[in-house]
């Protein structure tokens, strides 16, 4: 699992592209953490992101369903 927000540096690190887009749209982080587990709850990573807020997320994975097995999620906001 990688995490981004919207760099300054045009030279930095950015989401794969050939990976699939499962969710595109605004989450509410109302204590700034943002929180990612997989479904067997063996693994989870939480992350503040700055101030609290909606913020706009899109998480693609590079295999939709059971076997994604990596994960990118970009974070803009908060709006």
């Amino acid at each position: 699992m990688r995490l981004f927000t919207p760099p300054d540096d045009p030279q930095a690190q950015r989401p794969d592209p050939e990976f699939t887009t499962v969710c595109d749209g605004p989450l509410l982080l109302p204590d700034r953490r943002i929180a990612v587990g997989d479904v067997e709850q063996q693994t989870r990573f939480v992350h503040g992101v700055g101030d609290r807020g909606q913020f706009n997320v899109r998480v693609p994975v590079i295999t939709p369903g059971p076997d994604a097995n990596a994960i990118d999620i970009v974070i803009a906001g908060p709006s």
